[in-house]
């Protein structure tokens, strides 16, 4: 069971007695036409528990963006905000990897701002290609140091994830990255809409690295003329029964992330607040169902 300070706070009803409790939040990510203010309170309004603020330029919770009366009413609204986004790469030049560390810095100050008692955790995928990983492990593991180390000297906890199509895109590659730079700043996220797509087996990668992971972030994806197409919660062949039932069993609680992806906010007619009621409905009743809620 991942019994952190953030997910004690979160659920301690449920912890108190000895059950598992799974919260669910969504990424603003996902909305990036909205005004951050909007979209938290429409989240709220779903159902949902918590919400992730997407940090990467061009959102409008970009830190930048959001100057100190944003951050006062992010705060003032008491609604939990677990994590927040970005979009590193490890392998980058030196130039860029100091711009990283910068951004760190500064996704630091925004967490501690609008949350100073459980500051929500920063999250990031790490780049690369699966040919390549061999070549270029060492040189990962080395700037995730970096990035682990700052973190830590800023009071944040780092959370990464493998990917399909990026050089740790299985289980066993990130717990070698993990391993690797083994500092308490840094944990994997468990997300199997990446998994799927490389044919791993569901208890096998929760088995694996779900004990390793902060949190769980859900969507669904297909192969379409061989690359990656992502979609919702539910829209795939992902068994959120199935899923939920071995969560229980881990006696798993935690946060659980809806994330809805680039490629469904390119389509024409996308709309932000749709797709999150839609995700709702589909995971938050079989939660339920599993008593994980």
């Amino acid at each position: 069971m991942s019994l952190t300070r953030r997910a004690i706070l979160a659920a301690p009803m449920a912890l108190a007695a000895g059950k598992p409790a799974v919260r669910l939040s969504i990424g603003l990510y996902g909305m990036q036409s909205l005004p951050v203010d909007l979209a938290i309170q429409e989240i709220r309004k779903i159902g949902y528990d918590g919400a992730e603020l997407c940090l990467m330029a061009g959102w409008p919770s970009e830190p930048s963006e959001l100057d100190a009366a944003a951050r006062k009413r992010i705060r003032a609204t008491g609604f939990p905000i677990p994590s927040m986004i970005e979009n590193f790469n490890t392998l980058v030049s030196d130039t860029v990897h100091r711009a990283t560390l910068e951004r760190i810095r500064a996704a630091a100050s925004l967490a501690h701002d609008i949350s100073p008692e459980a500051p929500p955790v920063l999250q990031s995928v790490l780049g690369g290609k699966p040919p390549e990983w061999d070549q270029v492990k060492a040189r990962m593991a080395e700037r995730l140091a970096d990035w682990a180390r700052v973190a830590a000297e800023n009071k944040i906890l780092l959370t990464v994830k493998s990917h399909v199509g990026s050089a740790p895109d299985t289980p066993e590659k990130l717990i070698w990255l993990l391993d690797q730079v083994h500092n308490p700043a840094l944990k994997g996220i468990y997300d199997y809409g990446h998994f799927e797509l490389v044919n791993i087996n569901l208890e096998k990668s929760l088995d694996l690295l779900l004990l390793r992971s902060e949190f769980i972030t859900v969507k669904d994806g297909v192969r379409v003329d061989g690359a990656p197409r992502f979609m919702l919660p539910g829209e795939g062949t992902i068994d959120y029964r199935r899923y939920a039932a071995k969560l229980k069993a881990m006696r798993w609680s935690g946060w659980m992330l809806v994330e809805v992806s680039r490629q469904l906010q390119m389509i024409a007619g996308f709309d932000p607040l749709a797709a999150a009621r839609k995700s709702y409905a589909h995971l938050a009743p079989i939660l339920r169902d599993a008593g994980l809620r």
